[in-house]
């Protein structure tokens, strides 16, 4: 096995949706991580690890509210492709 272990539960299909479903709304962070019964830091984890886009190399999302708003973005353009 290559990196380190997840330190936390596994997240289930149910959880990665209502992230997905929260996410989409417009939700803070704490929120999130509250509703979820997570930390605020496995939500960002989670946001990075799933939502994954390639990186431009004039692109670099270091901060977390700049990362958030990016997986915000990848989650409302997710829904607009699944409806056509």
């Amino acid at each position: 096995m290559t990196g380190p272990r997840p330190a936390g539960r596994p997240w289930t299909a149910a959880e990665e949706a209502k992230l997905s479903e929260l996410l989409a709304s417009g939700m803070k962070v704490g929120y999130i991580a509250r509703k979820l019964k997570r930390s605020p830091g496995a939500i960002y984890a989670r946001i990075n690890s799933v939502r994954k886009a390639p990186r431009d190399v004039g692109q670099r999302l270091s901060l977390p509210s700049e990362r958030l708003l990016h997986a915000q973005a990848s989650a409302e353009n997710t829904q607009i492709d699944d409806t056509t």
